[in-house]
């Protein structure tokens, strides 16, 4: 009815007499005790099912850790190759980077001199330069030399025309003078040219040439940081393999300890496989003294020994006999079918968890069941913990309207509160269904939430329509 754990399906006994005995706080004791230690049996099984529970949930987490593990020491590998291959291409690097800056080195030195080569060119042009200005001054003193040449030549032929016969080789001397002149002026004015021109040209390669020399300056700079830059980046690399290196020490320790860890894991382990094969067979053994115990209870119950558990077991006939009146009043009326009391096509409810399902009996069942059901939880609502109806499969149609809440998507509240609709068979549901006994006693552990559980009795009173066996109507209670 409400979730049973592990309760094992014991033989059908004969129905008992009771036996009719005067009143006796003795045998109320004892009875009692019987019901105590019934109930004793179920919490001890419970706690040793926690128990196996955690045992195997550390069995599950030590496998997952184991693997968990090595994954992590295979990762340590890989980072352990990764950091020694780092390393060495560290190392290669810096030794590239260093024969890079002796290469820089060479370049700058050979790079200054050329700078310097270019330098001593330009100063040899700007003399070259000075020399062709000198050459022009030259030119010039020639041409004006030339002139005045001109001009003496030129005052001689006229004396000489003057001086007649007499001065006829004097005219010849002033012609050749004259002609020198012309020539020399001649000659001074294409070395003018020339020099000029040598000159513009010496100018723009000077302006070049210090061009240059300024852009070579900037270079050698440059060159100069290229090569700090590397010895930066050199330095910075080496710091790199170095950290390269200790990363290399420091995993191969961690997959030592790896290693170390996992001869613990291993001795866990079989601590734990020890420890779980010992609970599992005391909860074995125990679930069998459960059964035992509840079959002493229902020997005890059914004896009239107990009479604090055979009221609830008159007011579970007496409510049985109500729900086979108002059922089978209804089949009579046509209100409700045969087929449908008895439809084992269950139709899961969407969404829901724990899942719950609908038949053809649901409807009519909370209409004029639930009112059975309420009505005798109200008769002794304190000890009284549950009323259901279940089929011979364990179907609830339908629950107290406190189990009957709207689910909402929380698996500890519909657990808990979302009871109508569920399939509960096992453990003493399977025996009580099994049995054709008037009424059949057990004390089972309720779920709960799916987490914690409460101990209960419960009493199965079979359910008869028109003759035929539909299930039970249950009550749980605590005395």
């Amino acid at each position: 009815m409400y979730g049973r754990v592990n309760q094992s399906k014991r033989p059908q006994s004969m129905k008992m007499d009771k036996i009719e005995i005067p009143e006796n706080q003795w045998v109320r004791d004892t009875s009692r005790m019987c019901g105590d230690v019934t109930i004793g049996c179920a919490e001890a099984a419970g706690v040793l099912e926690e128990a196996l529970d955690s045992a195997d949930w550390l069995k599950t987490r030590h496998s997952e850790l184991t693997e968990l593990t090595l994954r992590l020491d295979s990762d340590i590998a890989e980072v352990t190759q990764a950091t020694s291959e780092a390393s060495a291409l560290s190392e290669a690097a810096v030794s590239r980077l260093m024969g890079g800056n002796d290469t820089v080195k060479m370049s700058l030195a050979s790079f200054s001199g050329l700078v310097e080569l270019i330098g001593n060119l330009g100063t040899h042009i700007t003399g070259f330069a000075a020399a062709m200005d000198q050459v022009k001054r030259v030119s010039q003193s020639i041409d004006t030399i030339a002139r005045t040449t001109n001009m003496l030549a030129l005052n001689a032929a006229i004396e000489a025309e003057k001086a007649g016969d007499a001065g006829q080789t004097f005219s010849v001397v002033a012609a050749e003078v004259k002609k020198l002149a012309l020539d020399s002026r001649a000659a001074a004015v294409e070395i003018t040219g020339t020099v000029n021109s040598l000159s513009n040209e010496a100018a723009k390669f000077v302006g070049q040439i210090e061009d240059g020399i300024s852009t070579s300056s900037e270079a050698q700079r440059q060159f100069s940081s290229l090569q700090e830059l590397i010895h930066n980046v050199s330095d910075i690399i080496g710091q790199m393999g170095d950290r390269s290196r200790e990363i290399a020490a420091n995993t191969a320790d961690v997959h030592q300890s790896l290693i170390e860890s996992q001869r613990v894991r291993d001795a866990v382990a079989e601590a734990n496989g020890a420890m779980y094969n010992a609970v599992g067979k005391a909860h074995h053994q125990l679930v069998e003294l459960e059964s035992l115990a509840n079959g002493m209870f229902d020997s005890i119950v059914h004896s009239g020994l107990s009479l604090d558990d055979l009221k609830y077991v008159e007011l579970a006939t007496a409510q049985a006999r109500r729900v086979e009146t108002l059922t089978e009043a209804a089949i009579g009326q046509g209100a409700l079918t045969m087929n449908a009391l008895f439809d084992t096509d269950l139709q899961q409810i969407e969404g829901s968890n724990p899942p719950r399902f609908r038949t053809g009996l649901t409807d009519w069942a909370e209409r004029n069941w639930q009112p059975v059901l309420e009505s005798v939880k109200a008769m002794d609502p304190d000890a009284i913990m549950s009323v259901v109806c279940s089929s011979s499969k364990g179907f609830l149609p339908v629950h107290l309207r406190e189990y009957s809440r709207p689910p909402i998507g929380d698996l500890a509240h519909d657990t808990k509160y979302c009871r109508n609709g569920r399939v509960l068979f096992e453990g003493c549901d399977i025996t009580a269904k099994a049995s054709e006994k008037d009424y059949i006693m057990a004390v089972y552990r309720h779920e709960g939430d799916g987490k914690t559980y409460k101990v209960v009795r419960n009493v199965y009173v079979p359910l008869r329509i028109n003759g035929r066996r539909w299930g039970d109507l249950e009550i749980a209670y605590t005395i």
